[in-house]
């Protein structure tokens, strides 16, 4: 799984909350640039993307993960940024603070996904 998110204490609540409910591998990225880097060594099962990253969004990890058939989620705790998204993600859009079971809910859709597809 590759879990992108710029702030360091929710990446770390967000990464031990995934282990927890046994996601083997989770590749954590802070911005686009680490995120794609993640991408190339290894393609994820799933992703969970914070759409904000500072002074860039993550829209173009969505695309690669698009392109390659991966599902995803963003993540925003911003009202403002569902308005600027020009990508519709597969597996919905997470208000922070997220919980495990909106992180689960949104695996479980792509796991509908991938049973479809």
């Amino acid at each position: 799984m590759l879990l992108v998110e710029d702030s360091m204490l929710i990446a770390l609540d967000a990464e031990e909350t995934l282990l927890q409910a046994g996601i083997k591998d989770v590749a954590v990225a802070g911005n686009v640039a680490t995120a794609l880097a993640e991408i190339d060594k290894a393609l994820p099962d799933f992703a969970l993307l914070d759409f904000n990253l500072g002074n860039e969004t993550s829209e173009t990890v969505a695309e690669v993960l698009s392109e390659a058939g991966v599902p995803y989620c963003f993540a925003t705790g911003y009202g403002d940024a569902l308005e600027r998204m020009t990508l519709t993600p597969p597996c919905g859009v997470l208000t922070k603070p997220y919980s495990k079971d909106d992180i689960m809910g949104a695996m479980g859709k792509a796991e509908a996904l991938a049973r479809e597809g």
